[in-house]
């Protein structure tokens, strides 16, 4: 029960935000766009440059979970693969789904891991998503080029400027900042510290609203399949991966819970966006990200619960 308890919060979080749409005032999808602008931009980066910046980090103990943990969502790409082989869709839909398969939702991942492991699990997480996002970005770019040029709507702009985009990234800059003040035990002053923390303390509440707002199932009939095999292919499979890389490779208790929540995560919101702006099949990819949110209010308290036991931190 005290996994349910630990994620119920966020949850109904979440509900509040899908609830919000359904009234006048908060449908218009302007405002939720703004909204998720204002976290991902202003509000979010705060939250993870102070946890990185005063973490209590081992630079070499890190290096290794890294190299396991991205080497664990390595795995989680061709997983990915293998479930869309078994996906009765197009060529075009299977590669617009593939990156569901190995992305993840922050916003969900900060919130459980900050309510779990306070600010060290923070620091732990926002390195494996620095590390992480600039690969599976070049992954999810390749298989939305290929279901872009399926359809025929090739977008070149989209492929020359997403390195660009990667490294720009407000969050892997947060925490390459964070890690420049760690490493060199740079003293934040005290008034920035103050300022920082109540915005960045505004962003998981916020994010959380903005993933309810943004569930949407546009198609369940067509994708029911599709949805029922990604979601255990990402929901199940890929944390079962990170459960044997953190036994097998023999990774701290805190390590081995911070890899398994980041594997258990449902996939980013941010996928419909990124599909649709590369050509490729927006609906199934939010059908599938919808999915993924909701199936893992069972899942996640599932893994935690393992998570807890494996690993008592």
């Amino acid at each position: 029960m005290f996994a349910v308890f630990v994620i119920l919060p966020q949850f109904c979080l979440i509900l509040l935000g899908y609830l919000l749409t359904k009234r006048p005032s908060f449908a218009k999808k302007d405002f939720w766009n703004v909204t998720e602008k204002l976290v991902f931009y202003v509000l979010f980066p705060p939250l993870i440059f102070l946890s990185v910046a005063k973490a209590n980090l081992q630079i070499g103990q890190c290096s290794y979970f890294l190299l396991i943990s991205i080497s664990a969502m390595s795995i989680a790409v061709i997983t990915a693969w293998l479930a869309n082989s078994l996906i009765k869709e197009s060529q075009w839909t299977k590669w617009s789904i593939f990156h569901c398969g190995f992305r993840f939702n922050t916003y969900i991942g900060f919130a459980i891991c900050s309510t779990l492991f306070g600010d060290r699990g923070i620091a732990y997480l926002s390195l494996l998503i620095a590390c992480w996002v600039p690969v599976s970005n070049v992954i999810a770019t390749v298989g939305l080029v290929h279901a872009s040029r399926l359809s025929g709507t090739e977008n070149r702009g989209k492929r020359k400027n997403f390195l660009v985009a990667v490294f720009s990234n407000p969050l892997i800059l947060a925490t390459l900042l964070g890690l420049v003040c760690n490493t060199f035990s740079i003293e934040l002053p005290k008034l920035l510290e103050d300022v920082l923390k109540p915005l960045g303390q505004s962003s998981l509440a916020l994010g959380l609203i903005c993933i309810g707002a943004g569930l949407k199932i546009n198609d369940l009939k067509r994708y029911l399949q599709m949805m029922i095999i990604g979601s255990l292919q990402r929901l199940m499979v890929v944390p079962a991966v990170a459960l044997t890389f953190a036994i097998v490779f023999q990774l701290l208790p805190l390590e081995s819970c911070v890899l398994l929540l980041f594997a258990a995560l449902p996939t980013a919101q941010s996928c419909y966006v990124m599909t649709a702006s590369m050509g490729g099949d927006s609906a199934a990819v939010a059908d599938l990200t919808s999915a993924q949110v909701i199936f893992s209010l069972l899942t996640l308290p599932f893994w935690i619960n393992v998570m807890l036991k494996f690993f008592p931190a």
